[in-house]
């Protein structure tokens, strides 16, 4: 059982920001226990009177299995009475209204939770505080989610936080949703994305230059202290250098070769949107979708129609690696990334059908089960998805090799990825594989992950010193 006096002191300046605080973005670094921190907040809020009830909303899994046990193994939050309001809509109305201090919620249970909590007074108990664990979830100006439901009910609450390891998933542009909703619209007004956006902001191309075309916005130099500064009126930050150092990380990547014939079908979806492998024709409706055949190609397949399991596999390159760096890790426990389904029914041919994984079609349970065999050393390969792993997973205790298999496009995913095994409680030295092709979207997306890491370490170190 750990004890409050074991509180770094950067955990226990973060719970004293949230206790002072109505309305607060926290940016605390992955792996920097947001957790205990705001749960150290919640029970002092409690403990003095300020407030009786407090909701958190998070991620399913995180939910389910992360909270609960962050209250379960410190000392001063044990006896906290929690209710999950998880399960069927019978099972979420009593445990809604059960005997409580904190309730917990998941995000896909949102809409059920705001008609309930619609129908209650003003000043209700349970209406003194909500946190939102991993605000970032509600960056996309509409969502669903933050306008149709939330929006409804957000200002009614006395106290409102917002928890996120990313500030700045992609860009400036990410943080207008989920502070317009934390501030129900004070910072920002309701509605003004489309014409805020292109008042701060250009279009630009892959390459960072002005174009009418272009997919990306880059923020106006002009505007860029004005809307850091706003961000910043309403958000505490964790400096990554006041956390216990860890261990070094050592990314290397191995960079491939794709074989001639495979090359050929790749220039050719790349630049008509259509290839023949054989006599089988392969098409992609768009841009879009040719992004995700490209991946295909490098990977080693490409999927015969979409949404169809059924492949055609053209090569091993990356595969090849792989074995040869599990091979030479002479049994060191491996987290191996992957990205595609197909992808994981290959390694599952190579090392066992019954090769444990964190992805799609994995309950709860189960990747619970698989979490504290990793931590144990009992697992010798575990397979990981980044976007079914990005939350709440910590595998810091059972190994210090990530293989990545299938590098991911987005660096939020990336950041996570890796924050899985080298955070907090890691004591050894951590190395990242990156197996990569060369002359391909695998070095697009190297560059623009590690540049983003980048911009976002730049972001949180502005919000520090506006």
């Amino acid at each position: 059982m750990l004890r409050k006096d074991q509180l770094h002191p950067y955990q226990n300046r973060t719970a004293t920001a949230l206790y002072e605080t109505d309305v607060v973005q926290a940016v605390i670094p992955m792996g920097g226990g947001k957790t205990v921190s705001a749960g150290t907040a919640i029970r002092e809020l409690i403990d003095d009177g300020v407030i009786r009830k407090a909701i958190i909303n998070a991620p399913k899994r995180v939910a389910r299995l992360v909270w609960p046990s962050e209250f379960a193994k410190w000392e001063h939050l044990k006896d906290t009475k929690i209710s999950l309001v998880l399960g069927t809509p019978e099972e979420r109305l009593k445990a809604l209204h059960a005997d409580a201090e904190v309730y917990i919620t998941s995000r896909d249970n949102i809409k059920w939770l705001v008609e309930e909590l619609l129908k209650l007074p003003d000043g209700h108990p349970l209406l003194d505080l909500l946190c939102i664990d991993e605000l970032s979830r509600f960056k996309s100006p509409r969502s669903k989610l933050a306008n149709k439901h939330l929006g409804k009910i957000i200002g009614r609450f006395k106290l409102r936080w917002g928890l996120t390891g990313t500030p700045r998933p992609n860009d400036y542009v990410d943080q207008f949703r989920p502070l317009q909703l934390l501030s129900n619209n004070s910072l920002f007004k309701p509605r003004a994305f489309d014409h805020w956006r292109p008042k701060h902001f250009v279009k630009v191309d892959g390459q960072g230059n002005p174009s009418d075309y272009g997919f990306q916005w880059k923020i106006r130099p002009e505007s860029e202290h004005k809307i850091i500064k706003l961000i910043s009126s309403v958000s505490i930050t964790i400096d990554p250098n006041e956390m216990p150092e860890l261990p070094p990380l050592t990314v290397v990547p191995h960079w491939v070769e794709l074989p001639p014939s495979v090359m050929r079908v790749y220039r050719e979806m790349e630049r008509d949107l259509i290839t023949t492998v054989g006599e089988q024709a392969f098409m992609a409706a768009s841009q879009g979708v040719a992004s995700g055949k490209l991946d295909q190609i490098i990977q080693g397949f490409l999927y015969k129609e979409t949404g169809s399991h059924e492949a055609e596999w053209l090569h091993s390159v990356k595969a090849d690696v792989l074995d040869d760096l599990i091979e030479d890790l002479a049994g060191d426990p491996a987290l191996v990334v992957y990205g595609f389904r197909e992808e994981l029914r290959a390694l599952q041919e190579v090392y066992g059908q019954d090769l444990p994984y964190l992805g799609s079609g994995v309950s709860d349970r189960l990747a619970a089960q698989y979490e504290e065999e990793w931590n144990a050393k009992r697992l010798p390969l575990l397979g990981m998805h980044p976007a079914s792993a990005g939350h709440g997973l910590n595998l810091q205790h059972g190994g210090t090799q990530m293989l990545v298999l299938n590098m991911p496009w987005s660096a939020e995913l990336y950041d996570q990825m890796v924050k899985r095994f080298w955070r907090q409680g890691q004591t050894k030295k951590c190395f990242l594989h990156l197996i990569l092709a060369k002359g391909t979207t695998d070095e697009v997306k190297y560059d623009r992950v590690i540049e983003k890491m980048e911009l976002q370490e730049a972001f949180t170190k502005y919000l520090r010193r506006v």
